[in-house]
């Protein structure tokens, strides 16, 4: 069964009976969002944001309702127990036919309320043909076993003749299609394990081939619809083992018989509804499409578009859920279609939307946890359900059998399962949690190579990072926040007291001293003092907007583990700012906000204390210091306390550049 849902039930308890036609739960109908045909319905959401989940709630309110599909599309096999993942370039099947014969058989199977068993006639005759007839003169290497190439070659003398025997014809059929289903293993050698699937879809086939006329039932579907195609020539029989020449190209060509074999399968489909079954509005077929922002996810999505969009009367389509691995915030949310709304975009792309408080509070209801848990819990998990649910459980366990529980032992437990769901391959995982501790790509480049002196070339090194970056990317996690928070903890986890010192010498080494870098590193090592001189300079020459932007990226800076002593002999800085004098007013200012933001910004942090927001307020009302040009102090000062109340930090805490000017 699948686990709780979280800001998805409005497509699952409303919008999906509505394409279905029967409700989730009871047995009644419901009517049709889409009486002519639904749209292809993406979902699209991170890793662990609850898109598998959603399928399987779909999947166990429907299975054994309906006519019913699911299936895998990143996974070997498609999922399919017992079947392995296939070759997609060989001359006689691609992954588009390997995913049609598991969705024929998938609705094909009995459901009991449902009615007589859908059968597939059209698609079983064209797979049969592209995966076990073998056009003249191929330069394939022919290890077939002797009778196959003789029924073969036998029903080829039948199929080319001008004015064939009909009768002589269909006893070929049938020998040629007996001997394919007893070699099935072999024909099918790419994929092993589909041939007991395939087995069970081609028995359609063999009616289809061996009783029917080529002017009727499936043969006749096929000769009309490859009528309208250039090329094929002769009765409809003699142009579907045309077809097969198409399909083999490899090129343009196959992708065109691809598109003819979705439209068979969604024209079986539809033939499955006759009038009864339409005037009793029979539920529609369920297709539930995971991982479908793979590259054969791509191709047949773009085939039932196509498919689905093709004119003529109306016919009955399938309901189709596909999940892809996006960006879930660039696109209308789920709870759009919740209600009665009836969302007109073909093909329609919902996101999943981000867990809420409320949903992480639920989760940790079996305990009584601190008030500051579920602000952890939701900055780590960077709303994303499954994130929040390993962080919540983690926490629920350590308050059972402790009473209590600490924000980093909560980490450090969580952390590695964590970053192994987001980032699945451990070689790519453990590069990003190195160079997590570098803040742009020429000093990512240089940890590299410090860490890695095997690496002798530029080159190479830049492959490495760059390598990381790009899986990165294609995980759709870049610019993730939450994710560079469980990689710098994880290094800070994994990482000596030493080793944390000389990694950010050397990245500070790399930086030019006046840069916001080089003090978020300076920071880093735990020079404080250093970090305040230096702003304090900054305020005296820089703009407002341009100083406060500068603080949140330094403050920003991450935190080394517990017990960590800056480096000895740090060196002590006069502050230029304030000459041989005592320091002042604003000098002390900026060093009452440097270490509490940057305190405040761990995010292991408890929310902030009232005093500690009242010292952030006064501190940024000093650097006002009722200066009109100082204005983005003033209301730093007003927004900065409340943002940091309702847990943002550095580098998040809003800066006005509205009013802007030198400090005098």
């Amino acid at each position: 069964m699948s686990g709780r849902l979280y800001g998805q039930q409005a497509l699952q308890e409303g919008f999906v009976p509505r394409l279905v036609g029967l409700h989730h739960k009871d047995g009644y109908q419901v009517p049709f969002a889409y009486p002519e045909g639904a749209p292809v319905v993406r979902i699209v959401g991170g890793r662990g944001s609850g898109k598998t989940a959603l399928l399987g709630a779909v999947h166990d309110a429907y299975n054994g309702r309906v006519p019913l599909a699911r299936v895998d599309l990143g996974a070997p096999g498609f999922g399919e127990p017992g079947v392995a993942d296939g070759d997609g370039d060989v001359p006689n099947a691609s992954r588009i036919t390997y995913l049609l014969y598991l969705l024929a058989y998938k609705l094909g199977l009995e459901v009991r309320r449902f009615g007589k068993q859908m059968t597939f006639p059209r698609l079983s005759l064209g797979l049969l043909v592209v995966t076990a007839w073998r056009p003249l003169n191929s330069d394939e290497t022919d290890v077939r076993p002797p009778d196959l190439r003789r029924a073969e070659a036998d029903l080829r003398t039948l199929i080319t003749a001008e004015d064939p025997d009909v009768r002589r014809r269909r006893e070929s059929l049938g020998r040629w299609f007996d001997v394919v289903t007893d070699n099935l293993p072999l024909v099918l050698s790419a994929v092993p394990g589909l041939d007991t699937i395939a087995g069970i879809v081609l028995d359609t086939a063999r009616a289809q081939l061996v009783r029917s006329e080529p002017d009727k039932g499936a043969l006749a579907w096929w000769g009309g619809r490859l009528h309208r195609s250039q090329g094929y020539q002769g009765d409809s029989l003699q142009r579907l083992f045309q077809f097969v020449r198409g399909f083999r190209r490899l090129d343009d060509r196959r992708r065109t018989a691809e598109e003819h074999l979705v439209a068979a399968l969604l024209d079986d489909i539809d033939a499955n509804y006759g009038a009864l079954r339409r005037l009793n509005k029979k539920p529609r077929p369920l297709l539930l499409l995971d991982n479908a922002h793979t590259g054969v996810g791509h191709t047949f999505l773009d085939l039932l578009d196509s498919g689905l969009g093709a004119p003529g009367r109306t016919p009955t389509r399938p309901a189709v859920l596909a999940t892809l691995l996006g960006k879930g915030n660039r696109h209308p949310p789920l709870t759009e279609v919740g209600g009665d709304a009836v969302p007109q975009a073909r093909p329609l792309v919902l996101g999943i939307p981000a867990i809420e408080r409320a949903h992480i509070a639920e989760m940790l209801s079996r305990v009584d946890y601190p008030d500051h848990l579920p602000r952890v819990v939701a900055r780590y998990s960077g709303g994303r359900a499954a994130s929040a649910r390993i962080l919540a459980d983690a926490a629920v366990r350590r308050v059972e059998e402790a009473g209590t529980i600490r924000s980093g032992e909560l980490l450090d437990d969580a952390a590695p399962t964590l970053l192994a769901k987001l980032l699945p391959d451990p070689v790519m995982r453990e590069r990003l949690v190195l160079l997590s501790a570098a803040a742009d790509v020429g000093t990512r480049r240089a940890l590299w190579a410090y860490a890695h002196p095997e690496d002798h070339s530029e080159e190479l090194v830049a492959a490495r990072v760059h390598e990381a970056d790009d899986y990165r990317i294609r995980s759709c996690l870049d610019g993730d926040r939450a994710l560079d928070l469980l990689l710098r903890h994880r290094l800070a986890a994994t990482t000596t007291h030493e080793r944390w010192r000389d990694t950010q010498l050397r990245l500070r080494s790399l930086c030019d001293p006046r840069s916001d870098t080089y003090l978020h590193h300076t920071l880093a090592l735990g020079r404080v003092e250093e970090v305040v001189s230096v702003l304090h300079h900054r305020f005296t020459v820089a703009p407002p907007g341009e100083w406060l932007t500068a603080l949140n990226l330094i403050c920003a800076a991450p935190h080394p583990r517990e017990g960590y002593e800056p480096p000895a002999g740090s060196p002590t800085l006069s502050c230029t700012a304030c000459g041989s004098g005592a320091p002042g007013p604003h000098h002390d200012a900026v060093a009452s906000l440097v270490p509490l933001l940057w305190r405040l910004s761990d995010p292991l942090t408890l929310a902030p204390r009232e005093d500690e927001l009242t010292t952030v307020r006064i501190a940024l009302e000093t650097l006002y210091g009722n200066k009109a040009a100082h204005a983005a102090y003033r209301e730093a000062s007003a927004a900065w306390p409340a943002r940091l109340r309702a847990g943002t930090q550095a580098p998040d805490l809003p800066v006005s550049v509205l009013q802007e000017g030198a400090a005098s």
